[in-house]
């Protein structure tokens, strides 16, 4: 965020109870792991935390200069793991207001089911089974009754 409209948000932050901003914090996971709900853009590791802490979060990710938080956002919002809003360039308060009203009613990550979201050995072995198969193919029967 450029640092004039970073001030900016500051100043109004700053006028409201029970908000604080900041702009860094050395262990953001302390501060998410005590939080009702996560408002982020959705970089890599805010977003893997706000999984694993099982925190109802509203994602406003970032465009430029790549589309990644996008792309993650609006992929976990498909699934209804995170509410997103996309970033419109005309910052409508009562959008942001209305988004945050709906946070207490939203699913946290644990409650949403995702079919296949938590079975990575199973797909990973189903994945790798026909290169074990074909390999075990190509290997002498005699060498296999030594291995096994």
């Amino acid at each position: 965020m450029h640092s004039e409209r970073q001030a900016e948000f500051m100043d109004r932050a700053a006028k409201l109870k029970r908000v604080d901003v900041i702009t860094f914090h050395g262990q953001l996971e302390a501060l998410v792991s005590r939080a009702a709900a996560v408002v982020a853009m959705g970089g890599y590791n805010t977003f893997c935390e706000v999984l694993s802490l099982d925190k109802r979060a509203l994602i406003v990710p970032r465009t430029e200069p790549r589309l990644e938080q996008y792309i993650r956002a609006s992929r976990a919002a498909d699934l209804g793991l995170v509410s997103m809003l996309q970033d419109d360039g005309q910052y409508d308060p009562a959008v942001m207001a209305a988004a945050l009203r709906a946070l207490p009613r939203q699913n946290r990550p644990s409650e949403v089911v995702v079919p296949g979201l938590l079975e990575g050995l199973t797909n990973v072995s189903r994945l790798v089974a026909p290169w074990i198969e074909s390999a075990e193919d190509e290997v002498p029967q005699h060498a296999l009754s030594r291995i096994g």
